[in-house]
């Protein structure tokens, strides 16, 4: 890993439509909010050479201009066209920061994953270069597991109820929800598919709650409460780390019964 330029990016559009400002108004004691906090995180993190901010808010370029010189590690800013910063735009974010930074592998992150701190960032990208080791995956990914009765449009999604209608949780199949907090490839791979994600990815199984995500105004309170709850305590359990994963797009309804 350390042969290997590694860049995390942090995309910053401006104009969240639910939680406004939220990329930069003052969260848990942090002037700069959620982005002077994350680029902190990613200062210390090991393994990590260059940070890259791509963005098209005037406020996360002024805020990046003076936090950068404070921070240890390069942090790059990428002027974000603005056909890639609409709501829908990021397939096609994706394809452009693929094809345009200068890198060997990705970790694509978010501001909105306040808890997701820098131990989490070094214990994912040693996964992730394992798994490259062992060619057991090609990429990873962060979740969250839930091991719950779950139903879609009426149907069992959690366990075949045909075969016993209430199993125990603890018997339910894990389901595995993308947090968001990490993703790490190849960059390469990444422009070749087009996607934050390769054919088999680590899981990287998050502790309860450090894959938190803020997309509500509701989360942003609740995140500042979270933060300095678990601010200087140790991690509560180790992250998991589930082998490669293939990905098989479209629906999957092998437990779909009513």
């Amino acid at each position: 890993m350390k042969s290997r330029k590694v860049t995390a990016i942090i995309p910053c559009r401006k104009g969240s439509q639910r939680v406004a400002n939220k990329n930069t108004r003052p969260f848990a004691g942090f002037a700069h909010g959620l982005l002077e906090l994350k680029l902190k995180q990613l200062d210390e993190v090991a393994g990590i050479d260059e940070i890259l901010v791509t963005t098209n808010d005037p406020i996360v370029i002024r805020i990046v201009r003076q936090i950068r010189t404070t921070l240890t590690k390069p942090v790059k800013l990428d002027l974000r066209p603005d056909q890639y910063a609409a709501d829908d735009s990021l397939q096609g974010l994706i394809g452009y920061l693929g094809n345009t930074v200068d890198t060997d592998v990705i970790a694509w992150t978010h501001v909105t994953s306040p808890l997701f701190d820098t131990s989490l960032y070094e214990a994912a990208l040693s996964a992730y270069a394992q798994a490259l080791q062992n060619q057991s995956a090609d990429s990873l990914m962060a979740v969250d597991v839930s091991q719950t009765f779950a139903m879609r449009s009426g149907a069992w999604i959690s366990h075949d109820s045909t075969v016993k209608r209430w199993p125990r949780t603890q018997d339910l199949e894990k389901i595995f929800l993308v947090n968001s907090a990490l993703f790490v490839i190849d960059k390469f791979l990444m422009a070749q598919l087009q996607d934050r994600v390769g054919h088999q990815p680590v899981l990287f199984e998050t502790p309860s709650p450090y894959g938190f995500d803020i997309d509500w105004e509701e989360d942003f309170v609740l995140g500042e409460k979270l933060y300095a709850a678990l601010d200087n305590r140790e991690l509560g359990s180790i992250p998991k780390i589930i082998p490669g994963h293939p990905i098989h797009n479209g629906f999957n309804g092998v437990y779909a019964t009513a």
